[in-house]
């Protein structure tokens, strides 16, 4: 039977883990990243030599911040970036409002734009793109002042739990006992936060191969002490805590803030021990705690540097792993795919080598040596250099250019096979980043060739979009499934110009998400001229009365799709909605004045009928009750004689009988 891990042993196997994971401190997976950032800011890559060029191409952020602007317009151009399909006919409502109310989350209470434009730019640089979303309770306080209250005034506002009570006056002047109050309302609410993560700061088990069979994951963070305490930490774990060694051993994030400014001070130490940086890794990771042979899954907190000197802080149960990620170009099999580094990076550092040479060859051609005779010149003049200048020389043969080969033609056909080779290997070509007008204006090309080549040059862009998708769809599946987890509270948003209120009690987290794109610039064209298309279809039919398979609701349907794809996402900016205009009364035609009179006619002859009917019917429930007024009249009549008759005879027998006893 399996044990319980106690927390010596929990510690011991979260160090092994960290040690072990791809991202600790050191290692070629960091070594890449750090030389693919240095690659696309375009720093000296090492091998300069002083008083030659140190130019350096930048190929690498050439390829990248050409390719953002296709990524970008793929997922932002709709309305929305991910609809979720329903899993049975009765989710199709419920489905619709998820979308609505996720997509709302994801672009206006966070920042959708800059998170997913940060997620595709580390992607191309730094193998894998990283975004946390999570459920985050804040907190908002605001003062209050009251005056005058009644007793049960200020009792109502004791009870209300948002509200707790700063200073009291009694006010005696009156009849009433009244009161001026200051009360602090702290009103607390939760939304569902999504960041950004820098590559560096994850770290995952070597065993992994995607998010979905990773065992261990964890999130280098830096928070102050003060941070931590007002998180709710105990305050005595995390002033044990050693400062951060960050500026030390990682030197990917020395790296990113190197660009701006090279100076680091390993000295510098804060004299506010609470503010005082320290290292916090969030580690999510299954263990067997509750000792069933089955390990469940968890976020452990834990505090320090490295993976020997650490401290947990907390240790609590979770769902799901709460990270997405994107990948360019995934490698079967393995965690992190490849960036464009990869792919073109001896390209850039060859380019760098012979662009470096080139430049130094003009130099020389401009400026270059000289061969002089010893004390046949004057070599004070030789060593000035300026326009119109007079050199002194005893010899007309006294001064010799030295002879420089020119290598520029040869660098300038190596370069531009350079860029083929870069072209062939990244597959963003020059069409891509903004079709060669001179491809365009050469005869033997023709509208229906340039088409071809957008739509070949569009392909690589395509997939790695199609990549991108996944790590989207496996973010907005966790953003529904915090919702439905958390959001106990009906919310009002405002979606296409009307306030919605949404309730994700009703749903379930099972739906389906499809992230809705649009794959490049001919892609987008092709759809706008085939909308265009259907639309003249649509009024000719519409013209000819609709023909039973167009309605308004269809030219809506087509226009508000035609913007949409167009990059307007609110269609009623432009078009009313036919479901929401209220439904038209029908006109009523001018009666026909022989039908009108043949219907009075009808209505009269109806009425008359229905009066002869009334009649007869009144006329035999007369007859009828006349009879059986008759009849009781006849009963009673009867009753009456039978009575007198019996009467009669009772009298005769008392007579008989009294004549009898006097006869005695």
């Amino acid at each position: 039977m399996a044990k319980k891990i106690n927390k010596h042993t929990l510690t011991t196997l979260i160090g092994q883990e960290i040690a072990n994971s791809f991202g600790f401190y050191s290692g070629e997976l960091s070594k890449h990243r750090k030389d693919a950032l240095r690659y696309y800011l375009g720093q000296p890559l090492g091998n300069e030599v002083e008083g030659s060029s140190a130019v350096v191409s930048q190929d690498l952020q050439e390829l990248v911040d050409s390719t953002m602007p296709s990524l970008m317009r793929v997922f932002t151009q709709g309305e929305s970036i991910v609809r979720f399909q329903p899993t049975g006919p009765e989710d199709v409502e419920y489905a619709e409002q998820a979308s609505d109310f996720i997509n709302h989350i994801f672009l206006k209470d966070n920042s959708g734009h800059s998170i997913l434009h940060t997620m595709f730019k580390d992607a191309l640089i730094s193998k894998n793109g990283f975004v946390k979303y999570y459920w985050k309770t804040s907190k908002e306080q605001k003062k209050e002042r009251y005056k005058n209250l009644t007793e049960i005034e200020y009792q109502s506002l004791l009870v209300d739990d948002e509200v707790d009570v700063v200073k009291v006056e009694e006010n005696n002047e009156g009849e009433e006992l009244l009161y001026d109050v200051e009360v602090k309302r702290v009103k607390e609410y939760g939304r569902i936060a999504i960041e950004n993560v820098a590559p560096e700061n994850i770290l995952v088990s070597k065993k992994a191969t995607s998010l979905d069979d990773c065992n261990f994951i964890a999130q280098r963070c830096y928070k102050t002490r003060s941070e931590l305490i007002d998180m709710g930490f105990k305050r005595d774990d995390v002033e044990d805590l050693a400062a951060a060694d960050e500026d030390v051993y990682n030197t990917e994030s020395q790296e990113r803030r190197s660009y701006d400014d090279d100076t680091t001070d390993f000295n510098y130490s804060n004299v506010d021990p609470s503010q005082t940086v320290v290292i916090v890794t969030e580690c999510y990771m299954k263990v067997d705690m509750d000792g069933d042979g089955i390990g469940e899954l968890r976020k452990i907190t834990v505090g320090g540097n490295g993976s020997s000197n650490i401290k947990i802080l907390s240790n609590e149960e979770i769902e799901i792993i709460p990270f997405a990620m994107c990948v360019a170009n995934p490698m079967p099999h393995r965690f992190f795919g490849l960036s464009m580094y990869d792919q073109i990076g001896d390209i850039q550092a060859i380019k760098t080598t012979v662009i470096r040479q080139c430049l130094d060859n003009m130099y020389k051609l401009n400026s270059g040596r000289l061969i002089v005779q010893d004390s046949m010149a004057n070599l004070d003049d030789v060593m000035v250099s300026r326009p119109g200048g007079i050199i002194r020389v005893k010899s007309p043969d006294a001064i010799k250019p030295l002879v420089t080969p020119n290598f520029i033609p040869d660098a300038l056909q190596m370069l531009a096979k350079l860029d083929d080779i870069r072209e062939a290997r990244s597959g963003i070509s020059k069409a891509t980043m903004g079709l060669n007008a001179d491809q365009i204006n050469k005869s033997h090309t023709t509208a229906s060739s340039a088409n071809i080549m957008m739509n070949a040059s569009t392909q690589r862009l395509e997939l790695i979009a199609r990549n991108f998708a996944e790590g989207i769809r496996r973010m907005f599946q966790g953003l529904l499934q915090l919702t439905c987890t958390h959001q106990e509270k009906e919310r009002i948003i405002r979606l296409r110009g009307k306030f919605i209120t949404m309730n994700p009690r009703e749903w379930h987290d099972r739906y389906n998400a499809t992230v809705q794109v649009g794959l490049g610039t001919g892609s987008q064209d092709q759809r706008l001229e085939v909308l265009t298309r259907v639309l003249n279809v649509q009024e000719k039919i519409l013209s000819k009365g609709g023909m039973g398979i167009v309605k308004n609701q269809n030219v809506y349907n087509t226009l508000a799709k035609y913007l949409e794809n167009a990059g307007y996402a609110d269609a009623t900016q432009f078009f009313n909605n036919p479901e929401n205009e209220p439904p038209k009364q029908p006109k009523q035609r001018q009666p026909d004045p022989a039908m009108v009179l043949a219907q009075q006619e009808l209505q009269m002859k109806q009425a008359k009928d229905q009066a002869d009917i009334q009649f007869k019917q009144q006329k035999l429930q007369s007859d009828n009750r006349f009879k059986e007024e008759e009849l009781e009249l006849k009963q009673e009549k009867l009753a009456n004689e039978i009575i007198r008759k019996k009467n009669n005879e009772q009298y005769a027998n008392e007579k008989l009988a009294s004549e009898i006893l006097r006869g005695k």
